[in-house]
């Protein structure tokens, strides 16, 4: 009995000793303030680095708190062609089964269907903008978001960025705003706790949903897909990120969005699997006073072809280590080339920033605006040498900016011109020649012969073609047959060039 009483006595103090420590250790973590309408500029540089925060039991509530006001859901919708009973069957077979004029859309009216998605956002200050993934917002006619509570409100889409994948929306609300503070992603470390808000699947009663978890990677460099030949140095994190919580924040311990959370990794399932992935704060911040105030992002172009640096490769070069970018390739009247840039030239540093591989002079270059000298440092055999190169336009090449380069609709696609920049970044022949369509309509001719994106049409009817004004002079004389002969480059095919047979109204 002794020996129960005492048991039972140590017990309770170890419990009482343990809960003093526990409300010690509380008192000293630093809850996150509440988020606040922001007075400055998001881009402005981040405040020094501060120390992590330790956890206690209500951190990731507080935290919950004061952002989820300022997450939103994000609603779009465009319209789309629909395809009819005579798209699937032809106009004959319908007659022969419902006769003349049944089965047909009334006169002058397509078959159009209403399309929508659904993503997250947050609000970035009081003046109303609230960042997002392009891809939420790409093609959209309509944006409505909506604040936890129910408050809704149209937006307009301010810019957008295909290589970051990044997009800004401005909304006039009419009352303060939550905004949320955006913290310094470069000093994110793997290990460390994050949390992604976000308002996944369209669930019942709407609102958002917090998931926590660590920073599994950091630099984890993906392409984003929109722009060929160009990646992001990811986050990589563990916390559950599913389909509408793209466009959401990835929030620290301090409270602070160090990420926008963008694509998961399922494992050919539609199940969470615990490998999603954010843009960083800090890519998305550098490019905010170009969406603000142009709709897009400028960027500086040298006009090389760069590779990384192997082992086998460096030593060659009589180098000690596997750094610096190899120019496989310079574009003939380039920044580069005038500044005197040499196929198997290896860049050793920029500006004096030592380069570790091609992807990093490629973030070092797009940082940098058009008209930018930067001196780039050469390993040239074994000489070095210091050349000055003044930046021209690098060219997204994407459907968004397509036309308002020389792209132009034609038969359901948009076409531009091929030149020889163009064809350096979407990696096609040296010499190729012809019309590249950057766009297919769904439901239209060029759809129906079974052209894609990134085809490079080169004769028409046998004639070869050299731009869109070539392209469509052979197009006209090819109409009285009502269909014309297509040869096509396309990078997947078995060959690289396929026919395909055009049909013209």
């Amino acid at each position: 009995m002794r020996t129960r009483t005492l048991t039972v006595a140590s017990f309770f103090s170890i419990a009482m000793a343990a809960t003093l420590l526990a409300a010690l250790y509380t008192t000293q973590v630093r809850r996150p303030e509440p988020a606040q309408a922001a007075t400055e500029s998001p881009a402005a540089p981040a405040a020094p680095h501060a120390a992590v925060v330790p956890l206690g039991l209500e951190t990731f509530r507080d935290i919950a708190r004061a952002v989820n006001p300022g997450v939103v859901n994000i609603n779009t919708s465009k319209t789309v062609k629909r395809p009819s009973f005579h798209d699937f069957f032809g106009d004959d077979m319908v007659e022969r089964f419902f006769g003349p004029d049944r089965g047909a859309a009334p006169e002058g009216r397509e078959q159009r269907q209403t399309q929508r998605s659904l993503g997250s956002g947050f609000v970035i200050d009081k003046d109303g903008y609230i960042l997002t993934n392009r891809h939420v917002i790409e093609g959209a006619e309509k944006v409505q978001v909506t604040f936890p509570g129910g408050r809704r409100y149209d937006a307009k889409v301010v810019g957008r960025d295909a290589r970051t994948d990044v997009g800004l929306l401005k909304i006039d609300a009419g009352e303060p705003l939550t905004a949320l503070p955006l913290g310094d992603s470069d000093h994110t470390e793997v290990g460390e706790w994050v949390m992604a808000v976000g308002d996944p699947f369209d669930l019942p009663g709407g609102g958002n949903s917090v998931t926590v978890g660590v920073v599994s990677y950091v630099g984890r460099d993906l392409p984003l897909g929109a722009v060929r030949g160009t990646s992001v140095q990811m986050i990589q994190t563990d916390a559950a990120i599913n389909p509408g919580n793209s466009g959401g924040p990835l929030i620290n311990t301090r409270g602070e969005v160090v990420g926008i959370n963008t694509l998961i990794v399922t494992g050919g399932s539609q199940a969470n699997a615990g490998v999603g992935f954010s843009v960083p704060i800090n890519v998305a911040k550098e490019i905010l006073p170009q969406l603000r105030e142009k709709g897009k992002v400028v960027r500086g172009w040298m006009g090389v072809s760069i590779q990384a640096l192997s082992d086998d490769l460096a030593r060659t070069y009589g180098l000690a280590e596997a750094r610096g970018a190899y120019v496989s390739q310079v574009t003939p009247g380039s920044p580069a080339e005038k500044a005197g840039v040499q196929p198997e030239d290896v860049i050793l540093s920029a500006d004096g920033r030592a380069i570790q591989d091609n992807s990093d002079l490629s973030r070092y270059i797009s940082s940098k605006s058009p008209g930018t000298s930067v001196r780039i440092e050469l390993l040239r055999g074994k000489e070095r040498k210091v050349v000055p190169v003044t930046l021209g336009v690098f060219q997204d090449e994407t459907a968004e900016n397509a036309e308002e380069r020389g792209g132009r609709a034609s038969l359901g696609m948009t076409l531009r011109d091929l030149n020889a920049s163009v064809a350096e970044r979407l990696e096609l022949p040296r010499g190729l020649r012809g019309v590249l369509v950057t766009e297919v309509e769904p439901g239209e001719a060029a759809e129906d012969a079974g052209l894609v994106p990134k085809d490079v049409i080169v004769s028409v009817n046998g004639q070869a073609v050299d731009g869109v004004d070539a392209f469509d002079r052979a197009i006209e004389a090819a109409k009285p047959s009502g269909g014309a002969r297509l040869r096509v480059f396309n990078q997947q095919a078995a060959s690289g060039f396929r026919v395909v047979v055009l049909r013209l109204k």
